[in-house]
């Protein structure tokens, strides 16, 4: 398993359990949810340093091939690359659903 997938996927499945119980319709049979005292805030803190972890690996690998080392082929570079970029915009995109989510509930009346 790639690392941060796992703490990604823990925020994806909080993510899910909180529109089940959200919507009209109560929870969803067969939804996702999180493990039982999982704390939101934790579970994204712990994806925010996967994420970057991810990014910091990729740029020692790239700097590793830039300096000839033969160790480091350009397949594994990019590969690296693009799973930090990926995982990155997925970041990204969480950040804008929580804050669009925060403009919402701040928007309601009481």
């Amino acid at each position: 398993m790639i690392q941060g997938v796992g703490h990604l996927s823990q925020l994806l499945a909080e993510m899910d359990r909180m529109k089940a119980l959200a919507s009209p319709q109560g929870p969803v049979a067969g939804a996702h949810s999180a493990p039982a005292g999982a704390d939101f805030g934790a579970v994204f803190k712990g994806a925010i340093g996967q994420v970057n972890q991810l990014q910091q690996h990729a740029d020692a690998m790239q700097k590793a091939f830039e300096m000839g080392d033969s160790k480091v082929d350009l397949t594994q570079v990019m590969v690296t690359l693009q799973k930090a970029n990926l995982a990155f915009e997925g970041m990204t995109q969480v950040r804008n659903k929580l804050i669009d989510a925060y403009k919402e509930i701040m928007s309601m009346s009481i």
